[in-house]
């Protein structure tokens, strides 16, 4: 079993790890917002100024500044925000309650989209992980007339780092009035998308019926759910979404250090180019290396093969590379087989890259 990571620096694409200065390409901070120093500073400032939080459900000026930057970054009318990435989905089908009676499934979504159907009293039908024709079907057997189904998936799997058809799975919706696509796209928001606003954008599909919940603990460095739409889906969140009325908001920290994130990827073009470049840099080489591995934005690399990789895991942790081996069957959406899987950071040098692929082939 690898040792757990216990982290002694903020955290970076080279950072300090159980006593060791190493190259890290585990987690979910795309662009290492996290650890940067005026995240950190916004962080402790907005702690200094407004404490912990306001231990109620009262306005704090933090968080409309927040959603001000977020409705930017969006071009959306409203963003709402809540607590917790993990509680988005729940907010936003809970928000759309009214607007579908029937419920379908990619066998593999997030569990926090599986958490979330059970609280909408609705029928609830899976199709096969990442298969229109699997939802295509199940479609045509189980929505009778009148009805509108809710497709529910993520944007981008958290594990393999598979893009979601969304394309695909909109043509088996056609024919369906008033069918509604729900993304989980936690791992897409910030990271993916010509305008940087996730699998929606990438896939050109920011149209009315589509809708997404993301997150700001990852590609945006900070912490809480956030869903941007137009103001009529916010008054039906606020309506219908419990958690609105029920739990605190994030931290005013937490908002403060989205809100510096945000303003810094939207300044520094050079971080989202660069995550391009790493990408494309680490997808290449491991197929050079013999792993089907795909050709897309996505930050997450994921491989697997005939390979010991907890083994690899080992040896590469002694050349100072920390990596991540997801077991068979280990996460919502991991395959039965084991496998690696990598981050790609925007921080990473290309020598850092290089270093990792060079070290596969020796080990290999």
């Amino acid at each position: 079993m690898a040792t757990p990571i216990t982290m002694e620096s903020p955290l970076n694409a080279r950072m300090r790890i159980n006593g060791r200065d190493v190259d890290y390409f585990c987690g979910t901070s795309y662009f290492c917002l996290h650890g940067h120093p005026e995240v950190i500073e916004a962080a402790c400032n907005a702690t200094r100024r407004f404490g912990m939080g306001s231990g109620t459900l009262a306005r704090m000026q933090i968080h409309e500044d927040l959603r001000e930057r977020l409705r930017a970054w969006f071009d959306t009318e409203e963003v709402v925000m809540m607590i917790s990435g993990y509680a988005g989905p729940m907010t936003l089908l809970q928000g759309l309650r009214d607007d579908f009676d029937v419920v379908f499934m990619d066998a593999a979504t997030h569990y926090s989209s599986r958490d979330a159907i059970p609280t909408l009293g609705k029928p609830v039908h899976s199709f096969r992980h990442l298969d229109a024709g699997s939802l295509a079907d199940a479609l045509s057997r189980h929505v009778e007339p009148g009805q509108r189904p809710a497709v529910v998936a993520d944007g981008v799997f958290p594990s393999t780092g598979a893009l979601a058809p969304l394309e695909d799975y909109r043509k088996a919706m056609a024919s369906y009035d008033g069918a509604l696509l729900c993304i989980d796209d936690s791992h897409g928001v910030g990271a993916i998308g010509p305008g940087g606003r996730g699998s929606l954008d990438h896939a050109g599909m920011e149209l009315d019926g589509n809708h997404l919940a993301g997150t700001l603990s990852k590609a945006f460095g900070a912490l809480g759910g956030i869903i941007p739409c137009d103001a009529a889906l916010a008054e039906k969140i606020g309506r219908n979404a419990m958690i609105m009325r029920g739990a605190s908001t994030p931290p005013p920290g937490a908002a403060a250090a989205a809100n510096a994130a945000l303003r810094i990827l939207a300044t520094t073009p050079r971080m989202r180019s660069d995550l391009i470049r790493n990408v494309s840099h680490m997808r290449s080489g491991l197929r050079k290396l013999g792993f089907d591995v795909a050709d897309t934005p996505v930050p997450i690399v994921s491989i697997r093969g005939a390979v010991d990789f907890d083994a690899l895991q080992a040896r590469l942790d002694e050349r100072d590379i920390i990596v991540k081996v997801t077991q068979a069957s280990g996460y919502s959406d991991a395959p039965d087989v084991p496998m690696m899987r990598l981050a790609v950071f925007s921080e990473h040098s290309p020598e850092q890259i290089d270093r990792l692929l060079s070290s596969m082939a020796e080990l290999l």
